[in-house]
This record gives structure tokens, sequence and C-alpha cells, in this order.
């Protein structure tokens, strides 16, 4: 999520690393596989939310599990915290949805050397390999935010490689800004196309697109856009599921009736891009979904859009080995 946007205030010393996209400087280029594989299979079609904020977890489990469908909720593991800090979180929040792990989130980027990044992918991986079903080995990477391009594609390469080593499906979330990017450098696609590595965008399992309108002028892509936009991504991740991977309103005083308009309007839009999944992760769930019970307006809005049709079974959870 954008700087600026967040909560949560980092303040950690950058070693200012200047290094190569293909093999990152001072990192291994294979990692020894610690954990299993995934244990779960995920749906076609997902319906994400986004948990910065696990601290009310009986709430947070009551209300995942009374979804109409089988959410998938992002867990996004705070800098300053230690794996262990949330174990009882993963262990609630699993059996009522889908986990994806974001070990950092775009803001703390910067202000992170390559070897911190390294180490700290690598200790959730230790503790949660085999029990998070997606790894985000990077958010909003495009970011003007995060740093020098070179700089935030060898932390991404670099914690791609360490979960793919351990037997992970990864995903990456790039930051769309229409006309509206600080830096031009820093336009979604042109970025992408210049520093993500072939390794990376072949072996990518699901790229995601993190969009909030009312930090682009409030502008609202249309659909045609969208389908060419999430088009354009499949041809440029081949083997990768495409999605939306943030939305939300930066701006916190919105009202109920503004959220419930922005969450409806994108969870369900009808993209038809080859291999779209949906995703979507409303970022300010843990905030605007709570308290529960009872049901507040924005989760009632939530569980209206992502109801299935009438006459269809809702999706369930994957096997488990």
């Amino acid at each position: 999520m954008r700087s600026g946007r967040r909560h949560l205030t980092v303040a950690v010393s950058c070693l200012g690393l200047l290094l190569s996209c293909s093999t990152p400087a001072g990192m291994p280029a294979e990692v020894p596989v610690t954990t299993a594989p995934p244990a779960r299979t995920l749906p076609d079609t997902l319906y994400g939310v986004t948990l910065d904020d696990v601290s009310r977890l009986p709430q947070l489990t009551a209300s995942l599990r009374d979804l109409p469908q089988r959410p998938t909720a992002r867990i996004v593991f705070d800098p300053g915290t230690a794996p262990a800090d949330y174990a009882g979180a993963v262990a609630a929040l699993r059996p009522v949805g889908y986990l994806m792990g974001l070990p950092m989130d775009s803001t703390a980027v910067a202000g992170t050397s390559l070897t911190e990044h390294h180490d700290r992918t690598a200790a959730l991986l230790a503790a949660y390999g085999g029990q998070i079903d997606l790894w985000e080995v990077g958010n909003e990477v495009n970011g003007g935010w995060l740093g020098p391009a070179e700089q935030v594609s060898a932390k991404v390469t670099d914690a791609y490689r360490q979960v793919v080593a351990a037997g992970g499906r990864t995903a990456l979330t790039l930051y769309y800004n229409p006309g509206c990017a600080e830096d031009p450098g820093h336009e979604m696609l042109p970025w992408a196309r210049a520093n993500l590595p072939r390794e990376l965008r072949d072996g990518l399992d699901v790229l995601l697109v993190s969009y909030y309108e009312d930090d682009c002028n409030g502008y609202r892509p249309p659909l045609a856009e969208w389908n060419a936009v999430f088009t354009e991504l499949a041809g440029l991740f081949p083997h990768a599921r495409v999605g939306f991977g943030e939305i939300g309103l930066a701006d916190r005083r919105a009202t109920e009736d503004r959220k419930a308009e922005q969450l409806t309007h994108y969870y369900t839009l009808p993209v038809t891009a080859p291999r779209y999944l949906g995703g979507h992760f409303w970022w300010y769930y843990a905030e605007d979904m709570l308290p529960y019970p009872p049901a507040n307006s924005l989760w009632a809005a939530l569980a209206t859009a992502i109801a299935p049709p009438v006459g269809t079974a809702p999706l369930t959870q994957g096997p488990e080995r």
C-alpha cells in the first residue's frame, strides 16, 4: 500500500547498495529447500481481503468464516515483529480461508537492505512455508517510494527465488498509475518490462495490480481499459494468473456509502482478460469490517458483492495433505 496511507511508521536504515537484477550481490543464487510444497489447491476465483492488523483475531476469524465465499486473506507481516508473533493468527485464519503472506509491505522496502529483506523472507518461510498458500514477494514494486529500481528488483528477485526453492507459490503486486505517476519512469507496464527479470516474469504464479482511484485524481478506468491492462499483463507474465491485489480509498474520512460503492464496483467488475482470477484484497478489512458481530454495512456490502449466483454452491477449501 502506498507510502503515506499506512498506519505503520517504519524507521530502518538503508545500506544504499547498487545491485544487479540478475543475481543479487551477496545472496546465494540457489536457496536450499526447507519447507514443504503448498498443501491446498487454490480456486479459480479469489475473494481477497487484507489484514494489516490481526490483533482482534476472534472477530476477524468470525467475520471471514461467515462470508458467503471462502476468502483469501493477505496477512501483512509488520516490520519489527518476529515470525512467532503471527503463530496464533495463522493457526486461527487458515481453517476459514486461504492465506497470502506479505513478508514486507512496500512502505518498508526503501529502508531495508537486501540482506535484511532476504533474512526476513527466509525466517517467515521457515516458520510458515507449509501453511501460507501464496507468498507475495513484492508489493506495489514500481512505486517511487520503494527506492531505486535496481535495488527493488534485486530484493524482489531474491524473495522470488527463496519461495520457489521452498516449493511455495509466488505472487507480485504492481501499482497502476495511468497518467498520475509522480515520475514517468515508474509507470506500471514500462517499469515492469524494464526491471523485472525474465526468470521472474516467466515463473510467477500470480500477478496482481493495486489501484486507488483517489490516488489517481479520482480516475475510474472503464472496463475496456482494465481488460486491456490485464490482457497485456497476462502476456508479459505468460504463466501467471492476473487480478487485483489492492483496492480501497486512501481518504480514511470517506463515508461508508462511498466505501461500499467503491468495494462493490471492483469486486463485481466483469473482467474477461485471460487467466483473470479476481482478487481485489480490500486493504482496510481489519479497520472497516470490524467490530463483528454484528455485521456492519461494509461487511454486508462485501458479502453481497461476492455472494455466489442463485443456484450455485459457494467455493470451498481445497484439499489438505
